[in-house]
Parts: structure tokens; C-alpha cells; sequence
């Protein structure tokens, strides 16, 4: 395995606090919830049975990366809440990679909820091992790119309400790193800030009349010359939106000569097919929206029986 992939990997299955059953509890239990399955009448037509004892495995059908341990985990305490059992046992780690017919999990209880629970499970752990399977590719191209310094790859804030810290666990399986979290966890001023506050310095000095001393001023500009009017206004970090690479590299060569160099991030339309070029000497940050909103979920399936 190569060095890169085990300090991603490493770092995946280090973070045992969003491995957390009951961070995850709540996602599981909204889906049950939404699929009204009290009213299965499929599985109502079971009689018994339903109530029997049965093994599922849950099986890869694709490639990817695994992101949902903590999900598989939160099986369990999701069926004590419901007055039954479940147990639930994950044979991949987070981060740790997945071939088809690999065997990811197995399941024990009752057929009833069993397959109430397989939709569910399957959708949550289908979309995270995704957003997990597309950052790893970026990683790895960024860092076959510019192999001295490669940049970070973060996500936006371009997700689903309520799938944000899943999505952000899945990008932090693939080996990428978090954005703001949410618009409180940083400053970021944006043309619309810059249009509303009427230029440049006035939003960013409004801003550091306002902000918390902890968070770092960041804006963004569409060309050389609102960079240079962002550097004379003292930001800490700036963000290259739909730059080009030449673009990228002429920007540089303009922040290198201020006397504190801000963080230099580039953002715009990133993908597989073209960050490798934006892997550039002295950028800091990629930054890909479409890590969470334009995911490919990883194929997986449930079988009772074996």
C-alpha cells in the first residue's frame, strides 16, 4: 500500500469520536421513520416469521472506500431503541478499501426489522463511502501531481441539511480535510458580500470590526486586480474562484511578494479531470464542491441468509 494511503487510512481509523455510534443514531432512525415502516406490509405478511431470528451480510458489489463504521455500529443501539436486537458486526475500518464481494458487515436479528433497516443503512453508508471514494481519487491526483507540498482537499458547504457531518466524515475517510463547517466556523466574504458592502476594503474591513480574533479573514476574488485590492486590505486568505492554472500561477507570484503571504485557495469547478493541474507549488487549498453534491454512492447489498 502506498505511504499516502496509509497516513490516510491511518488517520481514518484514528478518528474514533465521529466512529460514534450515537452520532450516527439519528440519521437511521429518521429513516425508518420517513420508509413508515410500522406499515410494512410486505414484511406484516411474514406472520411469524417475521419475528425469527435471521443472518444478513452486507456485500460490496463495487470498488471504493469504506466510510460508515459508525453507522454499522449505531445498528445496534437503533434496535435496543425500538425494543429488539441487533447485532451488528463491521469487518472494514473506515478509510480502509473495498473490492467487490468483499464482505463489509453482518447483521443478527429479527427478519422484521432487519428489513426494515436494510434501505435505510444501505443509502446513508452507500452516499458516505462515496463522498470517501471520490475524495481518495482527487487526494492521490493531487498528490502524484505535486508530490513536495500537495495541496488540501476540502469540501464546501454545498450539502444536504442534515447530511453535512456525514459528508464531512466521508471526506475525511478519503483523505481530504473540512471546509467551514457552517458560516459561524469562518469568515469567508463573497462577490455578493463584496457587492452588498459596495468594494473590497469595506467588506473586509467591516468584517475585522465584527469578527472573532480566532477566525481567519478570507475573501474571494475573480481577477489580478481584486486580488491586489484584497492584499492591500490585509486578508489572511484568499480564494482564487475559477482562476486557470496560468492564472493560479501569475496570482502567486503576486501574493509571494507581500510581506505576509496569506493562504492561498483555489476553487471553481474543480473534478478528476482537471485538479491535477491545479496541484501548483505555493497553492494551499483546493477546495471541490462537487465531493458532496455530485457523488457516485458505492454499491452495496444486503442478503439475508449464508
Amino acid at each position: 500500500m502506498p505511504r499516502n494511503r496509509k497516513r490516510a487510512l491511518r488517520r481514518a481509523q484514528d478518528d474514533d469520536y465521529h466512529s460514534a455510534p450515537l452520532l450516527w443514531k439519528e440519521l437511521l432512525l429518521t429513516g425508518l421513520k420517513e420508509d413508515g415502516w410500522p406499515w410494512d406490509w410486505t414484511s406484516m405478511g411474514l406472520g411469524a416469521r417475521a419475528r425469527r431470528s435471521v443472518k444478513a451480510r452486507i456485500i460490496s458489489k463495487s470498488d471504493g472506500v469504506w466510510a460508515a463504521s459508525g453507522l454499522s455500529t449505531a445498528i445496534n443501539h437503533v434496535a435496543r431503541e425500538l425494543g429488539a436486537e441487533i447485532v451488528s458486526q463491521c469487518f472494514v475500518a473506515d478509510g480502509e478499501a473495498l473490492r467487490p464481494g468483499k464482505l463489509v458487515c453482518e447483521w443478527r436479528g429479527a427478519a422484521s426489522l432487519v428489513l426494515a433497516l436494510e434501505r435505510p443503512f444501505l443509502n446513508l453508508a452507500s452516499y458516505v463511502s462515496g463522498i470517501a471514494t471520490s475524495t481518495h481519487r482527487l487526494v492521490e491526483q493531487v498528490r502524484r501531481a505535486c508530490p513536495s507540498r500537495p495541496p488540501r482537499v476540502t469540501a464546501t458547504r454545498k450539502t444536504l441539511p442534515h447530511y453535512r457531518d456525514l459528508a464531512v466524515h466521508g471526506v475525511q475517510c478519503g483523505g481530504g480535510f473540512s471546509h467551514r463547517l457552517g458560516l459561524s466556523a469562518g469568515v469567508l466574504i463573497k462577490e455578493n458580500h463584496i457587492a452588498s458592502a459596495q468594494g473590497i476594503g469595506p467588506a473586509i474591513n467591516g468584517v475585522r470590526a465584527r469578527a472573532p480574533h480566532g477566525l481567519k479573514l478570507e475573501i474571494e476574488v475573480t481577477s489580478g486586480k481584486e486580488l491586489k485590492q484584497a492584499l492591500e486590505a490585509g486578508a489572511e486568505a484568499v480564494l482564487l474562484d475559477n482562476f486557470s492554472p496560468s492564472e493560479v500561477r501569475s496570482a502567486i507570484r503576486v501574493v509571494e511578494l507581500t510581506k505576509k503571504r496569506p493562504l492561498i485557495e483555489v476553487s471553481g469547478g474543480l473534478n478528476e479531470t482537471n485538479i491535477g493541474d491545479y496541484a501548483i507549488e505555493g497553492v494551499d487549498i483546493l477546495s471541490v464542491g462537487s465531493l458532496t453534491h455530485s457523488i457516485r454512492a458505492v454499491d452495496l447489498s444486503l442478503l439475508i441468509g449464508g
